[in-house]
């Protein structure tokens, strides 16, 4: 096994979640909560239970003056933090509390910490040391040393839940050079959004076809597919064609609820192949919101008929970092992967108010924020 493998177990289980929780608590470290822009309706819950187990907690943090916010410990804005500041900032892990996570870390010194309980915490870093052998050979997989750091980088800083554990690659998402798509290339986008990933495959030439499971988001992508002639789909994709129940989430809209969710119409890859008679597959992109696996399977055939180049996320589940790869060397052995984790860059576009893009051109905040999430398996 490789050292540097070894190295990273060993900073797992000492540096993990829960521990550094624990160490705080028993350090008595001054600590804040950093709600940014947004108070969230159960903050009390959350403080009282951060220092109900013992945690220093001296301060909520906000970016602008509080107005009407009770609290039984100080409430302080970011220019505030210069001279009461803590050791460490609890955060969320969205985009807009990262990012002032990330100011208060480079203007101030102060350490962040994603915000999770502890046992749920746990259980992450207990799925991760039981398939340590799954996650080696993934590791040995890779096909160089950037992606096998990288990927590293990312086990750690999901047990750590420590933004500054990762390490981001400097391209754009999905677009790793060697694993596109080409001029005539057959491309396949799955969760396709608003379109803009398709759009920038059709501009090189690539014949795309995208699938939207969301019913709202494929009627905001038909202009985009017009105007740069991809095809768009209102279509699923997963394991078996069938209706489905989704959650419509904007960005994240995903499988499953219950019957009061909204029922989504879904195809497996092969059948779709069949039934439009596509000579080939070249390129497959996949973002679907955790469910990634059940697309390989039903696109198996697929892949190993023609080994196509992909591209998918591989953070929505902590098993997908050694699933995914796992299950695609299965269907052809002669697959080269490379591993990448990007910046969240889509928050801007996206997820937030006008109010907060507002704030973030006041603080100078680009786009561009570390996030746990955002990890790319490449394939060819």
């Amino acid at each position: 096994m490789s050292a540097d493998f070894i190295k990273m177990i060993s900073e797992l289980h000492g540096q993990r979640y829960a521990v550094r929780f624990q160490r705080l608590i028993q350090n008595k470290i001054p600590c804040g909560f950093l709600c940014g822009f947004y108070v969230p309706q159960n903050l009390a819950e959350i403080l009282n239970q951060l220092s109900g187990v013992g945690v220093n907690l001296t301060c909520i943090c906000l970016v602008d003056n509080p107005q009407n916010l009770q609290a039984s410990i100080p409430v302080l804005t970011l220019d505030e933090l210069a001279t009461k500041k803590p050791a460490m900032l609890f955060h969320f892990d969205g985009v807009y509390s990262g990012a002032f996570a990330e100011y208060c870390r480079r203007r101030y010194g102060i350490e962040r910490l994603l915000f999770a309980n502890p046992a749920s915490a746990e259980e992450v870093y207990n799925a991760y040391a039981q398939h340590l052998p799954e996650l080696y050979v993934v590791h040995e997989n890779l096909a160089d040393e950037k992606s096998r750091q990288i990927f590293r980088a990312a086990v750690k800083g999901r047990v750590t839940l420590c933004v500054d554990d990762f390490i981001y690659a400097p391209e754009p998402q999905y677009f790793l050079e060697g694993f596109l798509p080409t001029k005539g290339d057959i491309a396949i986008d799955g969760g396709a959004y608003d379109g803009a990933t398709a759009r920038d495959f059709a501009m090189q030439g690539a014949k795309v076809y995208a699938f939207e499971m969301s019913a709202e988001n494929y009627h905001n992508c038909l202009a985009r597919a017009e105007k740069y002639n991809f095809t768009i789909e209102n279509l699923g994709l997963s394991a078996t064609e069938g209706e489905e129940f989704y959650i419509e989430g904007d960005a994240a809209s995903h499988k499953g609820g219950d019957s009061k969710s909204k029922v989504g119409h879904f195809t497996d890859l092969d059948t779709y192949v069949l039934k439009k008679n596509l000579p080939r597959v070249d390129y497959i992109k996949l973002d679907i919101e955790g469910a990634e696996l059940d697309m390989l399977h039903g696109a198996a055939k697929t892949i190993s008929r023609w080994k196509p180049k992909m591209a998918m996320s591989a953070y929505h589940k902590p098993e997908d970092l050694w699933t995914l790869a796992t299950y695609i060397k299965a269907l052809r052995s002669d697959y080269e992967f490379k591993f990448r984790h990007y910046l969240g860059e889509d928050g801007v576009n996206y997820s937030l108010s006008d109010g907060e893009r507002a704030a973030f051109r006041k603080f100078g905040f680009s786009d561009s924020i570390p996030t746990p999430y955002e990890m790319v398996l490449y394939c060819r």
